[in-house]
């Protein structure tokens, strides 16, 4: 008898609704963070990410964080007449990561990390070295990372018109020898204000190895440089560095069109 009054309160217990306050709340929106040098700071395509994810969906918009910082880089490198030594973004990262708690990291650096300067496996390594530090910090937090190739120095060298790709290959090859060599012997040769002639072949190949970090765990890259190599005309204006409102259109473009594929990967939704 017992057990009968036992199991029917039991049973109406089962049967009683669990009250509004009492229900598992929906997850918070993801924060994403990006950071980058002043193309980053400028803000136009991170505005227009955040637009357009807020269109999406309105009800619950991603927080978009934009800590893009002048003169950054992630390679430590800094020409020898920059006004002050280039800031690292190593040197701040943990701060960033601690303040803002982000469940996704968008970095874009590499304009800045080659220092205006030829080709040279050593300012080459360095960058490869502070991506690496990077995301291996960002990583710790348990935050997921999303790379963005650098946008191209839209201004390249001479290159005669009958050249193929591997005619130019030694031409630039041929360059950066001369050219390191003027280097070596007047460090304020090359810079951000006197760009080495074939500049936005080093990117290329910064870019080039960005792209094949692509499939790690939780690691994305997102290649901003084809998109903006094909209309390189119309995404900078007199500024070679630094991409026009067009550019950052399309730079939001190659980010919104690569996300939904990276949010299902990275969240399973």
């Amino acid at each position: 008898m017992k057990l009968a009054v036992v199991t029917t309160v039991l049973g109406l217990g089962l049967l009683t609704p669990i009250r509004a306050d009492e229900q598992k709340a929906p997850p918070a929106p993801p924060t994403i963070l990006f950071l980058g040098d002043s193309i980053t700071a400028a803000g136009g395509y991170v505005r227009q990410i955040g637009a357009e994810l807020t269109k999406q969906s309105p009800a619950t918009p991603p927080k978009l964080v934009n800590r893009g910082r002048n003169s950054e880089t992630a390679s430590d490198l800094s020409e020898a007449y920059h006004p002050g030594r280039r800031p690292c973004v190593l040197a701040r990262l943990d701060k960033e990561l601690a303040d803002t708690k982000p469940n996704w990291v968008v970095a874009c650096y590499g304009i800045n990390d080659g220092i205006y300067h030829p080709f040279s496996e050593k300012r080459f390594a360095a960058y490869q070295s502070g991506m690496e530090a990077f995301i291996t910090k960002v990583q710790a937090t348990g935050a997921r990372v999303i790379l963005l190739t650098p946008p191209p120095y839209a201004r390249t060298g001479p290159f005669p018109k009958e050249a193929d790709a591997a005619a130019k290959a030694e031409i630039v090859k041929k360059a950066d020898a001369e050219a390191e060599a003027v280097a070596d012997k007047d460090p304020n040769k090359f810079g951000y204000k006197t760009p080495y002639a074939y500049y936005d072949e080093v990117l290329a190949r910064y870019s080039k190895w960005l792209l094949t970090l692509k499939g790690r765990k939780d690691l994305w890259v997102v290649d901003l440089r084809t998109p903006m190599l094909a209309r390189a005309q119309e995404t900078h204006g007199g500024d070679p560095i630094h991409p026009n409102g067009f550019g950052h259109t399309i730079m939001a473009e190659a980010f919104l069109q690569a996300w939904p594929e990276i949010q299902k990967q990275g969240t399973g939704k």
